[in-house]
């Protein structure tokens, strides 16, 4: 016993001798200039790992402005306080002289007090980041807005701030800012310099106007991931959302995560970069960018996570000749992205300047061959101009960071600032990783040249013999594997909740394949998911039920604006709680006014669904290297926006009506309904309409008419076009082709490890199926003889 008890104590040892020694003598406590003094005193905050790496310039000059104000080890220098007070309750009060700050802080990243931390050192980029999309969310508040049928007059955000140097961005190449200048010339304003923070409303203007209490769910549910939120208490607040590593609301480690040079010491491994779990804590919502890119897709019933194909650009397993290993998200997306470049923005899209080909190029153009603006064209398709080249030097906020070796120089985005981590070796590309790796790109012109396809019918066709796919589609619209989609989301704002507004939020219907296809503001066929299909059930603080499955119609389509049309599913509600019997079901449509009562009124139905429910174009951020097949497309309802409940092929599609006039048509007389029987609605009509069959992937009927708002900033986003549907009808796979060729000979299907072709496993398949019939009609001819 005393021998397995000494054994033991010697594992126990050697764990931490290891664990210990795995953290670097640079992230060490031991490191700092004043161990065991201070803020490290005792039991206080011994332990705490150093903000960088104590031989890193950052450090040493953190240290240096720390001995000058008392505390060697720098702790006052972003958080105040008094380094040599006696009692455990005076270290966390005032700040030391020469302190920039007036109080100790907790957070010294957020943004109400960055500009006397983060920003003693970082001042060139403290205005550039408070006008930046990730502190102001200046289109999302909009959009959000847009979807209780407010249009604001302004554009709204999580602070109120002024843009006082001019439409020029203050970052990037010169020909970037002409670039950008000119897009916000042709877009009518892609830029605002001015945004007023999401106004509060009292109960009493909500009663009156329902439609207001969009702005205090807005408040409560969108401005929480802004780093600029008001909030700013919160910890992961400001700079630290990104360069600090949590774990919920838990901090994981006191180093700062940046670029290749900032390492992190976690359960002793040591890594660089800034961790996708921090980008996931925002971009989780919404279009679920972050977790998508993941391979992660959240359940809508029980908000759990069940496992999908990760994005091929995150996959572990990567092309041979390259390490194991996935890319970061700042691996593609800019410091000019993420930090703003001076300009407030009316939409998350305009400081997105990355797009496919610039780093992959066509199957007849390397990346460098390609004129600026390539998939980036806003309308002037295809782009024609001189070939973009390579950069041999980088703007000076890129050179803050880690810089490469241009080697034949850095590739340059669609609007012409060089990536900086990408670089041209040959007729190659090599990204390098803020993770310490460097991988070698696959180029469509190399591989078209070798003829290396993985599957070359399939490649051929889409690429080469139907040149327009490159130019008038976004190579995530064949490229992404799945899409999350959550359609129809009812939404139940309570406002009885003492001290907060509480919301719960129901999801009708979850889909992650083939997503509907539309039109991006860049004027490209990209993919649609739904954003705001939701209807509002609103209670009041005395319990009153103001609104019951409530369809707001946008602003845009409303001649009066104290006007709000309402669609109201008596038991559609309990439906989804409960489980009733979908016969129970029973429709009103109403028209609501400021007169505080419900009238009828005769409206166009389509009109109304067009304004109330939106889609917006996503890159979803799962791409894989194969794609979907070309009958998803071309012989795919639901893709071309008429919807997945039809029941019809395309050539049969009727002429469909929205699911609001079935309704209304099969009914008697709208029933005139008083505000103070809102509590309890009823109808007298007999109509069955289950909320699992509101066709809520419909953007269109066949004749062109739309039925669903597409977007909101560009005026490029729509449905595909009348033109386009007829294309794509004409050249459904199971038809014929312009060249007179079906499109699935030649195509390979894959059965475990092998590929062969499609008709020859189509008549393989329809051989064996045979020859089991024939077997089971013999065995059973068998059995009665000899019964």
């Amino acid at each position: 016993m005393l021998r397995s008890f000494f054994i033991s104590w010697c594992c126990i040892l050697l764990w931490i001798t290891v664990a210990w020694s795995a953290v670097p003598a640079e992230m060490s406590p031991e490191g700092f200039p004043a161990v065991g003094a201070g803020c490290l005193a005792g039991r206080c905050h011994s332990n705490l790992a150093p903000i960088r790496s104590h031989n890193s310039d950052m450090a040493k000059q953190i240290y240096l402005l720390g001995a000058a104000q008392g505390d060697p080890n720098g702790c006052v220098v972003c958080h105040g306080g008094d380094p040599v007070a006696l009692w455990e309750s005076r270290p966390h009060v005032g700040a030391p002289e020469g302190s920039l700050l007036a109080e100790f802080t907790t957070t010294p990243a957020a943004m109400s007090v960055v500009d006397k931390t983060c920003g003693q050192c970082h001042t060139e980029r403290l205005y550039r980041l408070r006008r930046s999309g990730m502190a102001t969310g200046t289109g999302h508040m909009s959009a959000a807005l847009q979807g209780w049928g407010i249009k604001p007059e302004r554009p709204f955000g999580v602070i109120s701030i002024t843009d006082s140097d001019g439409a020029l961005p203050s970052a990037g190449t010169p020909e970037y800012q002409a670039y950008m200048v000119r897009l916000d010339r042709q877009q009518n304003g892609i830029f605002t310099e001015q945004i007023l923070r999401v106004p509060e409303q009292k109960w009493e203007n909500i009663e009156a106007y329902p439609e207001l209490a969009g702005y205090q769910y807005v408040r409560s549910e969108c401005m929480k991931c802004h780093i600029g939120r008001l909030n700013d208490g919160k910890k992961g607040s400001g700079c630290a959302a990104c360069h600090l590593r949590y774990a919920g609301k838990q901090l994981v480690t006191h180093s700062l995560q940046g670029t290749l040079k900032s390492k992190v010491v976690v359960n002793g491994n040591e890594t660089t970069g800034i961790a996708l779990e921090n980008c996931t804590q925002c971009h989780s919502e919404g279009k679920k960018i972050a977790t998508s890119y993941a391979g992660l897709l959240r359940n809508a019933d029980t908000q759990k996570y069940r496992r999908m194909r990760d994005d091929v650009h995150h996959n572990g397993i990567n092309r041979y000749g390259n390490p194991s290993g996935g890319l970061l998200c700042q691996d593609c997306h800019s410091t000019r992205a993420m930090h703003g470049t001076g300009n407030i923005a009316v939409s998350g899209r305009v400081n997105v300047e990355v797009e496919c080909a610039d780093c992959h190029g066509t199957s007849d153009s390397y990346p460098w061959e390609l004129p600026l603006g390539w998939q980036d064209e806003f309308g002037f398709s295809p782009v024609q101009g001189e070939q973009r080249g390579t950069a041999e030097i980088l703007p000076l906020e890129q050179k803050l960071g880690t810089v490469y070796v241009p080697e034949d120089g850095y590739l340059l985005t669609a609007r012409g600032n060089p990536f900086g981590n990408v670089v041209r070796r040959g007729q190659a590309v090599v990204v390098h990783s803020a993770s310490g790796l460097s991988y070698e790109v696959p180029v469509l012109k190399t591989i078209a040249l070798r003829h290396e396809w993985k599957h070359p019918a399939r490649a051929i066709a889409a690429k080469l013999q139907h040149p327009k796919h490159f130019e008038s589609l976004e190579c995530y619209s064949c490229h992404s594997a799945w899409v999350s989609q959550e359609y129809g989301t009812h939404l139940q704002v309570e406002f009885n909740t003492p001290d907060k507004l509480y919301s719960a939020k129901l999801t009708e219907q979850q889909q992650w394949r083939d997503p509907v296809l539309g039109i991006n503001g860049e004027g490209r066929v990209s993919p649609l998911i739904p954003l705001f299909q939701q209807d509002v059930t609103l209670i009041a603080p005395d319990d009153a039920v103001i609104l019951r499955r409530h369809v707001f119609i946008s602003q845009a389509t409303q001649k009066n604006r104290a006007i709000i049309y309402n669609v109201l599913h008596k038991t559609i509600e309990d439906l989804l709680v409960n489980r009733v019997d979908t016969s129970r079901e029973e429709t009103v449509l109403s028209k609501y006014d400021s007169a505080s009562a419900y009238v009828a009124h005769d409206i166009r139905l389509e009109d109304l669904l067009s304004a109330a429910f939106i889609m917006v174009p996503v890159a979803p951020h799962t791409v894989t290297r194969n794609a979907r097949p070309c009958e998803s497309c071309h012989a795919n309802a639901k893709a071309l926006g008429y919807g997945d409940d039809s029941g019809f092929g395309i050539a049969s599609a009727p002429l469909k009506e929205s699911w609001l006039q079935a309704a209304l048509r099969s009914g008697g007389q709208t029933e005139i309904m008083e505000r103070d029987k809102a509590k309890r609605m009823s109808s007298r009509r007999n109509g069955h309409i289950s909320a699992q069959r509101v066709p809520y992937t419909q953007l269109l009927i066949r004749n062109g008419k739309q039925l669903q708002q597409v977007g909101f900033h560009w005026a490029l986003s729509s449905p595909l076009s009348g033109a386009q549907r007829k294309i794509m009808e004409e050249q459904n796979p199971f038809v014929r082709m312009r060249t007179g060729r079906n499109i699935t000979e030649g195509m390979i299907m894959v059965i475990g490890k092998y590929e062969i072709d499609a008709i020859s496993a189509s008549a393989a398949i329809l051989a064996i199926i045979f020859f089991v019939i024939v077997a089971a009609f013999m065995q059973s001819r068998r059995s009665k003889r000899k019964k």
